[in-house]
């Protein structure tokens, strides 16, 4: 690595007199410079690239894309990609997925129904929590069967399922279930379920 920061140093400072470093040391730049080309990389290998619409900027570890993507699954794979380069701390994802920015149809919106419903048929409702809190899953009587929350993978590796709580009631098990392809959700999403109920009964809810 130090091989590498020397090379990169020396080639910067031949090519790119009297760049702006925008408020950040040269060697800051030049980690910047780095992270940048391979992210680059990365996506081109994973076949998002430019010619896809994606244009990737670097500033203090955080990687910002934007540009236009045809597909959410381009959005999300893109995003995945610049994680995978090391040095990177933080991803912004603003990039948009042609025609989500079209006018609004004059069709009654449909109803959104809670991913977890198709995976838990046996689930009557899902009540949605508070901003930032978890959703409570209740089976045909009514009764709180589950806690559940959506999770990032970002999130979801740095906070874990210990810290997740259940606002006082037991927790039998924890299971997690992907959350692929919702819209209003861009990237890799997690439902991160702690069941309240046996482990046949949660089984008997599919």
């Amino acid at each position: 690595m130090a091989a590498r920061r020397a090379l990169a140093l020396a080639l910067l400072l031949i090519v790119s007199g009297g760049c702006s470093l925008a408020g950040r040391t040269f060697g800051a730049y030049v980690d910047d410079t780095l992270v940048k080309v391979a992210v680059k990389r990365r996506l081109a290998g994973e076949g998002v690239s430019r010619r896809a619409g994606v244009n990737v900027d670097t500033f203090g570890g955080t990687v910002y894309l934007t540009g236009i993507v045809e597909t959410g699954q381009q959005k999300s794979d893109a995003e995945i990609a610049a994680w995978q380069v090391e040095g990177v701390e933080q991803v912004v994802n603003d990039l948009v997925v042609r025609g989500e920015g079209d006018a609004p149809s004059a069709l009654p919106a449909p109803v959104v129904q809670h991913p977890m419903r198709e995976r838990l048929p046996g689930v009557a409702r899902v009540t949605p929590g508070r901003p930032g809190g978890p959703d409570l899953a209740h089976d045909a009587h009514g009764r709180v069967v589950a806690t559940v929350y959506t999770l990032s993978s970002r999130d979801l590796v740095n906070r874990g399922t210990e810290t997740l709580r259940a606002e006082g009631r037991r927790i039998d098990h924890v299971e997690i279930f992907p959350l692929l392809g919702q819209p209003e959700r861009p990237g890799p999403y997690y439902a991160v379920v702690l069941w309240h109920v046996s482990e046949p009964e949660a089984a008997a809810l599919r």
